[in-house]
């Protein structure tokens, strides 16, 4: 079951692409059908995000990241509501946060894939 957590700091309208900076996940494409479970927050509002699978977008436009996160703390289930897909094999996975504010915001994330 790979596991991929990463913290980030995204300075004043700048964006983030964490799965594939500064070293790509190497189940950024999954080699056989999985679950992906995407739980991601941030330490103040102003984040948005898009994420997409293959040619699917789970969560469309620039929707409102989760505020009140405490940096370098993961986000859990009992916190965050998990954003959950089905992937097919090779289809790649993309997750773009954008910081709409005018000062640095740090964002905390985590991805669980489990194997169909």
């Amino acid at each position: 079951m790979p596991v991929f957590t990463f913290t980030q700091s995204i300075a004043a309208g700048a964006s983030a692409t964490p799965l594939n900076t500064p070293i790509p996940w190497q189940y950024r494409f999954p080699p056989r059908p999985a679950l992906i479970e995407l739980m991601v927050n941030a330490t103040a509002t102003g984040i948005v995000m898009n994420f997409t699978t293959g040619a699917e977008s789970i969560v469309q436009g620039e929707s409102p990241v989760q505020a009140g996160g405490v940096v370098g703390v993961m986000p859990a289930r009992l916190n965050v509501e998990p954003i959950v897909d089905k992937v097919d094999a090779g289809e790649e996975l993309s997750l773009l946060l954008r910081n709409t504010t005018a000062g640095a915001i740090t964002v905390n994330g985590i991805i669980v894939m489990t194997y169909a």
